[in-house]
């Protein structure tokens, strides 16, 4: 029986082993919502080279069904999930058309053997969360840069603007380039790619901005890198004014420009976030300037509920300055996640809350109601869960067969003679 409960100990050990998984610190990572949690997925480690800095490739993730507070959240570990490539600033989303997919594309990747940096010719995978696998997705033309960001509409078409080829890894203050201004879609449905072909109201090259789809098709692409010429060093590269914004139609393939006239004045910055709220409000938080450093406002609103938008900033204290972390909307929460300490320059372990209704940071987060919940299981989950039942059902076949065997013994008449001691009586002298 002992070694049945040691058994059984081991086993649950095994199986709840993921369920208290240590996040290793990182920046320019993917993150996304996907069945009510939050995944968690490549990125960049600390450290002076770039070229051989790329975290695991494991995937690990935050279930938003329990309450918990910023001091003890726990990471779960996805097993058998991981990544094919080491990868940063990519930009990643969940299908429109399957809320079982995830698309990754782009990005700056480096071998997982080696450690070195490589042109991967498979520049877009697709996840399948229920099977827990990764899969090239074959396409033509397909071009993806670093330091880009997507958005999918209900049609199941990914938009990407931009972005960064860096051609000189060596030192950051001396990396060089080109940036781009094209805008390339990806038809999940047929997986063609397609550059638009826009020659009117062109932006600036840019990347590391954040792009935010509106319910009226227009994106809002806020801050990044810019070049004029396209090729850069980092001496001539300059940040995206924050009272210019970059306009984006998908219903008539235009571009066009606001120029935000009232409200706070909001510095510029790159490696930044924004989510768009449900109450007209995109909110952007963190970033950094040129050569790392610190900008004034951590977080703004941008109102789109007016004609001209308006930037403001909320009185509300906030966590430290980050740049390159992830936010995602959940429920009443902007969820920001991971990141650098622009002011320390340290990476960061933590995740940090903003309620959107109140505008304020909060350090409890309560799950929403969830009427229609996903009923698909994890695949580790469901091996957990097969696991505990399996031990339940055998514990009691034991169990049963444990009383069998003690009914037997206890009425099979013995061949031995059974010594009486005094004030107690024997079994076999019961008659």
């Amino acid at each position: 029986m002992v070694l049945f409960s040691l058994i059984i100990f081991c086993i649950t050990f095994l199986i709840d082993s993921n369920s208290c998984y240590i996040a290793e610190t990182r920046l320019g990572h993917n993150s996304v919502i996907i069945h009510e949690r939050l995944l968690v997925f490549g990125g960049w480690k600390n450290s002076s080279n770039i070229t051989k800095t790329y975290t695991s490739s494991e995937i690990f993730y935050l279930d938003l069904t329990k309450q918990f507070d910023t001091e003890n959240e726990q990471w779960e570990l996805i097993l058998e999930g991981n990544l094919p490539v080491y990868e940063c600033f990519s930009t990643s989303l969940v299908s429109k058309l399957d809320d079982d997919i995830i698309y990754l594309i782009g990005g700056f990747r480096t071998n997982i053997t080696t450690g070195e940096p490589e042109d991967d010719p498979n520049l877009i995978y697709m996840y399948n969360y229920s099977s827990i696998t990764w899969t090239p997705v074959k396409v033509n033309n397909a071009i993806t840069r670093g330091e880009i960001s997507g958005v999918i509409d209900d049609k199941g078409i990914i938009y990407i603007y931009g972005g960064n080829n860096i051609t000189n890894y060596s030192n950051f203050y001396e990396y060089q380039g080109k940036l781009y201004n094209d805008i390339q879609i990806l038809n999940v449905s047929s997986t063609i790619w397609t550059k638009l072909n826009i020659f009117q109201n062109l932006p600036s090259p840019c990347s590391a901005y954040t792009a935010n789809l509106l319910t009226n098709g227009i994106i809002v692409y806020i801050g990044g890198f810019e070049s004029d010429s396209g090729n850069y060093t980092m001496a001539n590269l300059t940040l995206s004014s924050m009272k210019i914004l970059k306009l984006f139609d998908t219903k008539k393939s235009e571009w066009s420009q606001m120029n935000v006239t009232g409200g706070d004045t909001i510095d510029p910055r790159v490696y930044h976030s924004s989510v768009l709220a449900p109450d007209g409000n995109i909110i952007l938080f963190g970033g950094v300037g040129k050569y790392y450093q610190p900008i004034n406002t951590k977080i703004a609103l941008l109102n789109i509920n007016k004609d001209i938008y308006e930037w403001s900033i909320p009185s509300s204290s906030s966590p430290p300055l980050l740049f390159g972390h992830s936010a995602n909307l959940y429920g009443n929460y902007m969820i920001v996640a991971f990141g650098c300490d622009v002011n320390a320059l340290t990476m960061n372990s933590q995740i940090y809350l903003f309620d959107v209704n109140q505008h304020i940071w909060v350090t409890t987060y309560t799950p929403p109601p969830i009427p229609n919940a996903s009923n698909k299981p994890n695949k580790s989950s469901s091996l957990a869960l097969g696991l505990g039942l399996g031990l339940g059902i055998g514990g009691s076949v034991l169990f049963f067969l444990g009383i069998i065997f003690y009914k037997k013994n206890k009425t099979k008449p013995s061949t031995n003679p059974i010594l009486e001691i005094a004030g107690s009586r024997s079994i076999s002298d019961s008659s």
